[in-house]
């Protein structure tokens, strides 16, 4: 399947807070998996634990561009031979808040597509609920 998840977000606090929330291996591990090896640096590569999304329970990603704070690219496989997909985040200030939009797109198999569909939003709520 073509994978094609926009989640767009008002999050009630600075960018520098979400951007920091985004590119800490500690609260990525809270509110999207726990992760080994993150860095926010281009071409550092790293893995999450998934319970459900691939088949030895591993996700890997790779930084491919970091404009901070206003953009972060990721590369993201679910098992070898799989094309990798890939996921952006985008800021932007709103008010007293920041505009997060979190787009994943690339062909995935249907059955894990479709998990990120329904999950992609309620990662994005946690991240939220971890900065309040």
């Amino acid at each position: 399947m073509i994978l094609d998840v926009r989640v767009d977000e008002l999050i009630p606090h600075p960018i520098e807070a979400v951007w920091g929330a985004l590119t800490d291996a500690a609260s990525i591990s809270g509110w999207l998996m726990t992760t080994a090896g993150f860095r926010p640096e281009v071409g550092a590569a790293f893995r999450m634990k998934t319970r459900n999304l691939s088949a030895d329970g591993w996700v890997r990603a790779e930084v491919l561009e970091l404009d901070p704070p206003r953009r972060m690219v990721w590369s993201w496989s679910i098992a070898d031979g799989f094309a990798p997909t890939s996921v952006t985040f985008e800021l932007e200030p709103e008010g007293d808040g920041t505009r997060l939009t979190l787009m994943h797109t690339g062909e995935i198999d249907s059955d894990i597509g479709a998990r990120l569909v329904d999950g992609w939003p309620g990662r994005v709520e946690l991240l939220r609920r971890s900065l309040d």
